[in-house]
């Protein structure tokens, strides 16, 4: 039986019932490999509750260590650097991203004897890691697209290490393959999924017609780079003209780093989203001394400013919500809604509301065009145009026949394509070619 392991980013939460988008890409493919394989999968205590350092859940064996003192003040270093320097290297591809984290994890690895070994994101660890495990293949999955502000020489030595490197999308694997045409022959994708026991339901068209008020809902981080000023706005207009309409927002409220999310070439994004972000060292005064608002707060006040009074009372912000309840709000919604302004990795929002039957409306950012087909399961629009997203909404709001046929047509789509006993499956056998080579 093939032996697979799974190594998680430290800020990765993987087990239920708050996982972030990398955590719970690992944790729902590895329930269907242990059925044909031996899996571990790794990732920090502090993440989840502090369990024990070995546990076992559904045949997956979790092992987990404890940060230590070091790595923990490093990560508040890099954290503090990353709002002083906006355009520093990333904290996702820094090597001071919890370095003892990595060598435990190698060090575990090597008496594990695994076959594979597949690295989420962090391609830090993928040297002290082939350093200690020379035999087995490892598998670098990249979430997003590498990112401009990284030194291009210790991304190319990290690769090294790396048997097969694999994506989220085509968007970027196009783009890995191009930046790096060293790996171009062991580039490609393998998209994220949805588990189907989450969406069983088949959604109620019929109790949809009869809402007066329909509901648009929203999914995902409250982050600059989600382009939520655009939905507020394009609300806005779509209030004015289908007052019967109400917008729900879900989601962790905190900006996620400029450069982690935008390429520094391209200023004229950096210049838009640049005064989300604070202005480096006298906001951090600011938040730290003087007890202002920090950037986290700052964005939630701008995007609450920009809405008028009436439609204001139209705009619930929810926060974070566990699985079950985000699910139920799928299937009480009509429209789905997702504008980011950067360069979507994978989008794993939008497939899950296509999952319940929702039809989607959505920027035409990275791997997004490639799950949402336009004019089928959804609208694509052009990304920061407010008032071509407004449109698209209400050419659904007011066109039942056409919410459903989207609806069924999204359905139908993520079932065959982005569930992930498919993509384990697929995985498997990647794996099992990859290690006869």
């Amino acid at each position: 039986m093939m032996k697979i392991a799974f190594v998680n980013q430290p800020i990765d939460t993987i087990i239920p019932p708050n996982q972030n988008s990398v955590g719970a890409c690992t944790y729902w493919v590895a329930r269907p490999l242990a059925q044909s394989a031996e899996v571990l999968v790794y990732g920090l205590t502090d993440n989840h509750g502090n369990p024990a350092s070995e546990s076992r859940e559904s045949g997956i064996d979790f092992r987990f260590f404890p940060a230590t003192r070091k790595d923990k003040w490093r990560f508040s270093l890099l954290k503090k650097l990353a709002k002083l320097f906006p355009r520093s290297t990333p904290i996702s591809t820094s090597r001071w991203l919890f370095p003892e984290y990595g060598r435990q994890v190698a060090a575990d690895l090597e008496r594990q004897g695994c076959d594979v070994i597949h690295l989420q994101h962090c391609s830090q660890y993928g040297p002290a890691i082939r350093a200690l495990n020379p035999n087995a293949k490892i598998v670098l999955h990249l979430h997003s697209e590498w990112f401009s502000q990284s030194n291009p020489r210790v991304l190319a030595r990290r690769l090294r290490a790396v048997d097969l490197l694999t994506t989220v999308g085509d968007y970027v694997t196009d783009k890995t393959r191009q930046s790096f045409p060293v790996v171009a022959d062991r580039c490609e994708t393998t998209y994220n999924g949805i588990d189907v026991r989450e969406f069983v339901s088949e959604y109620d068209y019929s109790q949809s017609r009869r809402r007066k008020v329909k509901r648009i809902l929203y999914s995902g981080a409250v982050s600059p780079h989600k382009g939520l000023h655009v939905l507020l706005d394009a609300f806005v207009i779509v209030a004015q003209q289908y007052p019967d309409v109400m917008l729900d927002i879900v989601g962790p409220i905190g900006n996620y780093p400029i450069q982690e999310s935008f390429d520094v070439r391209d200023l004229e994004a950096i210049r838009r989203v640049a005064p989300f972000y604070g202005n480096g060292v006298w906001d951090l005064v600011k938040s730290k001394i003087l007890g202002k608002a920090s950037d986290k707060s700052a964005y939630m006040n701008y995007l609450q400013a920009r809405l008028p009074g009436d439609v204001a009372a139209k705009v619930s912000f929810l926060g974070m919500f566990q699985r079950p309840e985000l699910v139920d709000r799928y299937y009480e919604s009509d429209i789905f809604a997702f504008a980011p302004i950067w360069d979507e990795g994978f989008g794993l929002p939008a497939v899950e509301a296509m999952a319940a039957g929702l039809p989607v409306v959505t920027s035409r950012s990275g791997t997004l065009v490639e799950t949402v087909v336009d004019g089928k399961t959804g609208i694509l629009v052009e990304k920061n145009d407010p008032v071509k997203l407004a449109d698209a909404l209400l050419q659904l709001l007011k066109d039942d026949d056409l919410r459903e046929a989207m609806g069924r047509a999204g359905r139908q789509r993520v079932m065959g394509q982005f569930t992930w006993d498919r993509i384990a499956e697929g995985m498997h056998t990647r794996y099992t070619t990859l290690c006869a080579s």
